[in-house]
């Protein structure tokens, strides 16, 4: 379903063409504060940015999913004391993630800004009645609350001035906040990441509307391939969630504690060009590189 947008103006750049990523922006990391830079403090048109080229392919590895949703099951259990039954999926790009929730009998409601993503989605087998296409950069409002809300590599693609509106749609929907985000210089610049912000920018946010983080240990970062670094507690949940939390919580995690023998993250370049370049041009790419 489609929720009520209003009029809004941007700025269409077609990062995909003939099946090329043409996003790269060199070392130029803030290039989106640049004012010499011709899409300086541009608001960018969703759909130009992420097309079907970039869904074509999904961006996870199905046991990357299957980790995923067992640690955040995991760990949600332990903060609320009983099993996670309902869940808001903020930005589920293609669907996997809501997929393997529904899989489980999760009650997901699913958010998606692009035509493209909510396509996937639906392509996949997630009924239309779980997948909202909603531009996150505006005030979302679904008049429930979930016991979790996730929201996975979304905050580095969104513009600046929304971020505060993000965190915004997340604390007026749950007490508990799975959320990831990209440091500054962790990749090559790219017209995907307009945002990537040090961890304080995101606490403070957090902090205003009085949610606490709790990081998640690194050694379930590493498993998840870095979609998920903390988890934001709200006024009502955090007091009674002590400060220590999670090196209590990694033992005993059964099935979810599957993180032993997993390899670094690739950066973003190779992330991205795995599904708009053709093998060729990774190649060649990856021997120039090196």
């Amino acid at each position: 379903m489609d929720t009520p947008r209003n009029t809004v103006e941007t700025t269409k750049v077609r990062v995909n063409e003939n099946g090329a990523s043409k996003g790269w922006l060199g070392d130029n990391q803030r290039w989106w504060f640049d004012p010499s830079f011709a899409h300086a403090f541009s608001i960018f048109d969703l759909d130009s940015f992420y097309d079907a080229t970039y869904f074509a392919e999904d961006h996870v590895r199905p046991e990357t999913v299957t980790r995923y949703v067992d640690h955040v099951l995991a760990f949600g259990a332990e903060l609320l004391g009983r099993p996670v039954t309902s869940v808001l999926e903020a930005g589920c790009a293609g669907g996997w993630f809501t997929e393997e929730l529904i899989r489980r009998q999760i009650d997901v409601v699913a958010i998606e800004g692009t035509q493209s993503g909510y396509d996937r989605t639906v392509a996949r087998g997630v009924p239309r009645s779980r997948v909202i296409r909603h531009d996150l950069r505006q005030p979302l409002a679904l008049g429930r609350q979930f016991d979790m809300a996730l929201c996975t590599e979304v905050a580095e693609h969104i513009e600046c001035p929304f971020s505060s509106q993000l965190v915004q749609n997340l604390v007026n929907h749950s007490q508990l906040v799975w959320f990831s985000f990209e440091e500054p210089s962790t990749n090559d610049a790219h017209y995907h990441h307009s945002n990537e912000q040090p961890e304080l920018f995101w606490i403070n946010l957090f902090r205003f509307y009085g949610y606490r983080m709790r990081r998640l240990p690194v050694e379930v970062t590493r498993a998840i391939e870095d979609r998920g670094r903390m988890i934001f507690c709200g006024p009502v949940a955090a007091p009674s969630i002590p400060e220590d939390w999670s090196a209590a919580i990694t033992t005993g995690l059964g099935g979810a504690n599957r993180q032993s023998q997993v390899p670094p993250t690739p950066p973003l370049w190779r992330r991205i060009a795995r599904n708009v370049v053709p093998p060729g041009l990774v190649k060649l790419a990856r021997s120039l590189r090196n």
